[in-house]
């Protein structure tokens, strides 16, 4: 039975962590023996790792105290003399530049899911991840907007595959209750990170004209506070406006979905869009920007509406219609987009797997 393992760096237990956890149960099943490495800042197994043993999987943690820390290079070099894997799937930048630096025997795999630049230190990993990215055997992307932005980083197309997430992303436990959200409401959501690329100031420069027409409407902002140090002092003034309530990262936005009569993406780039997946798949009316991945993703979504990017003026009579009661939405329409096939893990699982075959 081929071997391979499975890489992950990341803080928490997330949309990815769970696809990825996914995808490793249906390996074992399929005859392959799959380990799992979670590459962890904090004292103790990295969630994932922890998970993975729950579902009887072989997974072990790499303590990743600093970026500049030798000590995963070499911990995860001896994981490759232990498991001796006949390929290696990197799931994040980290893991990407960690494979590459170890220069594996076998095959490598790097599955991409886009870039932020909320930083002047994300730009450099970013540029460092592209390099190790030509490296790989093959690449995946999660949109054929992600292809294209790989490609236009140096990935040679020949090695470029575009496999998308699926519904295994989704969190896996019932939704708590719906948030209790003052009336009258309407009630508006942002839930992502406070980066430039996001474009949550566009939605909030928005804001005053859609309060001329729903004087009650209400904007609740999901995310942890801006790390890009002018495009913070740049929200500070619109994030005080009346209506706008900044609650921090939240884990889990499932109540606040519930209780949100619609969601906003006025993202300038988006490879693929999980706040949008995850407000389409509840029933939630999206507007969201016609960039990168949203137009595909949104195509089969009768409650999805799509405007022009950079523009404001037209987010915010996206929002108006969005919030007329005539407007498509309901869990049912949630329920029928996300049973997509184009969404069935078994499918993303497939794919991947006949990828691992060509490479081995």
């Amino acid at each position: 039975m081929p071997s391979i393992l499975l890489l992950r760096s990341s803080p928490h237990l997330g949309g990815i962590e769970r696809q990825l956890l996914d995808h490793a149960q249906r390996l074992r099943q399929a005859g392959w023996e799959p380990h799992l490495l979670g590459f962890y800042r904090w004292p103790g197994e990295h969630p994932l790792v922890e998970a993975a043993r729950v579902a009887g999987l072989s997974a072990s943690t790499i303590t990743d105290p600093h970026p500049l820390s030798p000590a995963p290079l070499r911990r995860l070099r001896e994981a490759l003399e232990q498991h001796r894997p006949a390929l290696i799937h990197a799931c994040d930048y980290r893991t990407d530049i960690l494979v590459a630096l170890a220069r594996p025997a076998c095959p490598w795999l790097a599955e991409a899911h886009g870039y932020t630049r909320e930083n002047a230190a994300m730009a450099l990993w970013n540029r460092l991840d592209a390099w190790a990215l030509r490296r790989a055997a093959a690449v995946t992307a999660v949109s054929a907007a992600g292809e294209t932005a790989l490609a236009a980083a140096g990935v040679p197309a020949a090695r470029l595959h575009v496999v998308g997430n699926s519904r295994a992303i989704l969190p896996d436990v019932p939704a708590p209750a719906p948030a209790e959200l003052p009336a009258p409401g309407p009630h508006l959501l942002y839930a992502g990170r406070l980066a430039p690329e996001k474009g949550l100031d566009l939605l909030l420069s928005a804001w005053p004209d859609l309060r001329r027409s729903h004087p009650t409407a209400q904007l609740w902002v999901l995310g942890a506070p801006a790390r890009h140090r002018r495009y913070a002092r740049r929200l500070a003034p619109l994030l005080a406006q009346p209506g706008v309530h900044a609650l921090g990262h939240m884990p889990d936005i499932r109540p606040w979905l519930l209780a949100a009569d619609v969601v906003a993406a006025p993202s300038r780039q988006e490879t693929w869009g999980m706040t949008a997946f995850e407000a389409l798949c509840a029933g939630v009316p999206l507007v969201a920007a016609r960039v990168g991945g949203l137009p595909d993703l949104c195509r089969a979504a009768a409650h999805a509406l799509l405007v022009p990017p950079e523009s404001p003026a037209a987010l915010a009579n996206g929002l108006r219609a969005a919030l007329h009661p005539d407007f498509p939405r309901g869990p049912a329409r949630g329920q029928q987009f996300c049973a997509q096939p184009a969404f069935d893990p078994e499918t993303r699982h497939a794919r991947l797997l006949a990828l691992y075959e060509s490479l081995i």
